[in-house]
């Protein structure tokens, strides 16, 4: 047994085929089916039964999966403690961010660790939780920040901050700014909201239905900075966490409104693979990120509580 043994295992166990495995792994199918049949040579056991949409693990299957991840993560884990030996913290970041959070924390957070890490390499990608939670998996991505855990095998799902959800409307609109309304008081909402495939808008929708608002018309825009803008310049309204929002609360340019009964809120995860521990930058820049989400919770209540 070998730790590439393992790596590919944990790519069938993860991928549930062979096919998407080796693509995953890089290799033939054919060279990935013997070295899991060499390995359950080694081991004595099967380890996947074959069935119609591809293989599902044994019971010897299920418990070598989780004995992997605790070897492949402790293996990475005294690579990068080796590496902290040298003292400055370098190396990369490939991260994905929910919009709100790119739009809210994450330029201070950039700021801050830019100037303590300037050796480090950073690239951001922004993008709703579905298609983050892919690229992680598929180790396009070492890690993502999105609104809910994530479901898919092989990832783990760490709380990193909670937001409120506000209700957000043009300069027109007839509410007043930062008074809380419960959403069946609001006026009727033509609404601007992410598509159903986002967690986001699933935490909405099942809000909106919960609190009986009067919602009249919807309309789907994946885009964060654009459903902003076109609410700027219209009658209708959006739902956002409040980190999206933070900085238009004194400008004048949207009505931002609180939402109670229910309060609508949403839970921000680190996601990343389970068999792959954060670097020491990425542990770093979470940190941060984690402070300045804080921070904007903090900013909100004394800006809402002073009004």
């Amino acid at each position: 047994m070998d730790l590439r043994q393992l790596e590919q295992f944990v790519a069938v166990y993860e991928e549930g085929s062979f096919s998407r495995a080796a693509r995953r792994e890089n290799c033939t199918q054919p060279g990935l089916s013997v070295q899991i049949r060499n390995l359950e040579g080694q081991l004595g056991v099967e380890l996947f039964t074959r069935n119609a949409r591809g293989v599902a693990p044994t019971v010897a299957g299920k418990r070598l999966y989780t004995k992997s991840l605790a070897i492949l993560n402790a293996v990475e884990d005294t690579k990068l403690d080796m590496q902290n030996l040298q003292g400055d913290i370098t190396g990369a970041i490939v991260a994905g961010m929910v919009p709100s959070v790119s739009r809210g924390a994450l330029p201070a957070t950039l700021s801050r660790f830019t100037e303590q890490h300037p050796n480090v390499e950073i690239r951001l990608d922004e993008a709703y939780g579905g298609t983050l939670t892919d690229r992680v998996a598929a180790g396009e991505l070492d890690f993502a920040v999105i609104t809910g855990p994530a479901a898919a095998e092989g990832l783990t799902s760490e709380l990193i901050s909670k937001h409120l959800v506000t209700l957000v409307s043009g300069p027109e609109s007839p509410l007043k700014h930062l008074v809380p309304y419960r959403l069946r008081d609001l006026p009727p909402l033509r609404l601007v909201l992410p598509s159903d495939r986002h967690t986001i808008r699933q935490v909405i929708d099942s809000n909106l239905k919960r609190g009986d608002a009067p919602v009249t018309t919807v309309i789907e825009s994946d885009g964060l900075n654009a459903t902003l803008e076109y609410v700027r310049r219209s009658g209708w309204s959006t739902f956002t966490p409040m980190a999206s929002v933070i900085d238009e609360l004194e400008s004048g340019r949207l009505i931002i409104n609180p939402i109670v009964r229910p309060q609508i809120s949403v839970d921000y995860f680190l996601v990343r693979q389970s068999r792959r521990p954060l670097s020491p930058a990425g542990e770093q820049f979470i940190a941060l990120l984690g402070e300045e989400l804080t921070e904007i919770t903090r900013r909100w209540r004394r800006i809402t509580t002073n009004r």
